[in-house]
């Protein structure tokens, strides 16, 4: 009973107050005026590169497929099933998170992860492999 008492408390609460605010119509409103402009020179910015690969014969399937973008980011998905020994799916991504150009190199700190599973074969199930990992890597 209380909280029915409650619930009709809040609900005339949140009704009394969407009605005691007025409404102000869009005519009302003075908007400024924007015109867009396309720029002198546009760059034209790369693609990111896409890779896969599969196949099948007699005894094993399977497929990967992942993308490598200009900046460093990349990903990938893969598939691989053998007769009698089950599934195996895995999912990996990397992004790079800072670079620094100087006079000496180039320095980027890259973080990763992943996550590979297992189904069904004569071990059965296993359980998820996870991957997270952090990458320092300069070149002089």
């Amino acid at each position: 009973m209380q909280f029915q008492l409650f619930s009709g408390f809040v609900l005339f609460a949140v009704l009394a107050c969407a009605f005691a605010f007025p409404l102000q119509a869009p005519e009302d409103q003075e908007e400024e005026q924007f015109a867009l402009k396309p720029p002198a020179s546009r760059l034209k910015r790369e693609a990111a590169e896409w890779s896969g690969a599969g196949g099948a014969n007699g005894k094993s399937q399977g497929g990967y497929a992942g993308f490598v973008n200009p900046n460093g980011s990349k990903g990938s998905v893969g598939y691989g099933h053998a007769n009698g020994q089950g599934h195996t799916v895995s999912v990996d991504g990397r992004v790079p998170v800072w670079s620094n150009k100087n006079r000496y190199g180039e320095s980027t700190l890259n973080v990763g992860g992943g996550a590979t599973q297992h189904f069904g074969g004569p071990a059965g199930n296993r359980n998820l492999d996870r991957r997270v990992g952090v990458d320092f890597n300069h070149r002089f």
